[in-house]
C-alpha cells in the first residue's frame, strides 16, 4: 500500500522535473542556463538533473514545513502551497535542511542516483563545493521566473502542474 507521504514525494519529483522545461519555453532562457552550467564546469545534463532533484527536494521540504505547522502531508497541501514558499525554501534553507525532507525509499534508480549525488555534493569543498550554491541560484531564478510570468497573484504548486499539462509535459 502506498502511503500519502510516498504519493506526495512522487508528485514533488514530477513537479521538480517540470520546472526547467517550463522555463525553457522561452528558448533563450534554456540557452543561458546551459551556458552558465558550462561556465561553472558542470555537465549540462547532470546539472539539469540536479536542478530538477533540488526542485523536488525544495517542494518536499515546503510540504514538510506545512506538516510541522500541523497540516497533513497530502497532495492537497502540496497543491495549495504557493510557489513563493518553495522559492523561500531554496533561499533560506541550508542543504542539510533540504535533504532532511528526502524520502528514504526510491522506486526509480535514476532518482536514487541523483539524490545520492546531491547528498555527496552537500559535503564537497573546492570547485565542486560550489555546485550546490550555483544550482540553488538557477533553481531560485527558474521558480521566480515562473512565478513572475504567471498572471496569477500567488501561483501554487497546482498551477505548476497545470502549466506542465498545458505544455504537454505531464
Amino acid at each position: 500500500m502506498v502511503s500519502d507521504r510516498d504519493i506526495v514525494w512522487r508528485q514533488c519529483i514530477r513537479l521538480g522535473r517540470h520546472v526547467l522545461p517550463l522555463v525553457g519555453q522561452e528558448p533563450w532562457r534554456a540557452t543561458k542556463r546551459r551556458e552558465r552550467l558550462q561556465g561553472w564546469d558542470i555537465d549540462v545534463a547532470r546539472g539539469e538533473r540536479l536542478i530538477a532533484t533540488f526542485a523536488a527536494l525544495a517542494l518536499h521540504s515546503a510540504v514538510a514545513d506545512a506538516a510541522a505547522a500541523g497540516r497533513a502531508r497530502t497532495i492537497a497541501v502540496l497543491n495549495n502551497l504557493p510557489l513563493a514558499a518553495v522559492v523561500e525554501a531554496t533561499t533560506t534553507k541550508r542543504d542539510f535542511e533540504i535533504l532532511a525532507a528526502m524520502q528514504t525509499e526510491h522506486t526509480d534508480e535514476n532518482e536514487k542516483a541523483s539524490l545520492d549525488y546531491f547528498r555527496l555534493l552537500s559535503y564537497q569543498s573546492g570547485r565542486t563545493g560550489l555546485w550546490l550554491p550555483r544550482l540553488r541560484t538557477e533553481l531560485r531564478y527558474s521558480l521566480t521566473t515562473l512565478t513572475e510570468r504567471s498572471r496569477l497573484s500567488a501561483p501554487t504548486c497546482a498551477d505548476l502542474g497545470q502549466w506542465a499539462e498545458k505544455a504537454g509535459l505531464a
